[in-house]
Parts: C-alpha cells; sequence; structure tokens
C-alpha cells in the first residue's frame, strides 16, 4: 500500500496556503508590492464571475479588475484625481469598487439581452 506525500492529488494545482507565497513571487517578477492585492476580493470575483457568466470569464474580468485599479491608481498618481470631486482614492478602495460593479454585473449577466 502506497501513501502520497502530496495531499494535493494534483501537483499543478495550489492548495489555499501556497498562494501568498505565489503572489509574492509573481508580484515580485513583475516588480509589484504584493501588499497591494488582495487575494480574496480578487478570487471573490473570479468565483462569481465564473459561475454567473461563464469560467472563461473570469481571467477576463480579474484581468480587467486588475487594469481599472491601476488606471485609478495612475490617474490619482498624476492629479488626475479619480474620484468624486478629483480627490485620490486608495486603491484598496477602488479595488472594493470595482470588484462589486463586476460582481453585481455577473449577477445580472443575461447573455441573450
Amino acid at each position: 500500500m502506497s501513501t502520497n506525500p502530496n495531499p494535493n492529488p494534483n501537483p499543478n494545482h495550489l492548495p489555499p496556503e501556497a498562494l501568498d507565497a505565489w503572489l509574492a513571487a509573481a508580484a515580485a517578477e513583475l516588480g509589484l508590492d504584493a501588499g497591494d492585492v488582495r487575494i480574496g476580493t480578487v478570487l471573490d470575483v473570479a468565483r462569481d464571475v465564473a459561475h454567473g457568466v461563464a469560467r472563461p470569464a473570469a481571467p477576463l474580468s480579474t484581468f480587467l479588475l486588475g487594469v481599472a485599479v491601476g488606471r485609478a491608481a495612475a490617474a490619482s498618481a498624476d492629479g488626475a484625481g479619480g474620484g468624486a470631486g478629483g480627490l485620490e482614492r486608495d486603491p484598496e478602495t477602488v479595488l472594493a469598487e470595482q470588484a462589486r460593479r463586476l460582481v453585481e454585473l455577473a449577477a445580472r449577466w443575461d447573455p441573450a439581452a
């Protein structure tokens, strides 16, 4: 009787606790700060879009979420504001707002409309 020392049956899939290490490595590779990423928010958007729209829409949507947050941060850094009345907004607030918008869109998505 052989025992598998790896509790993960598919070595190509990361267990949830490994996401922090992957995030740190991927962020470093791209020259980003891993502390700016909220794993739970990104995964929640991916889950809701995958279930409400289609599985392939999940990575596309999380990419768009990142672009939206990056553009808001760039606009804020350029002094263009990004919030009501031209006030600067922190990336966490922008992430939460944009994530909420995508989740709501996924919940009401009707491809026939």
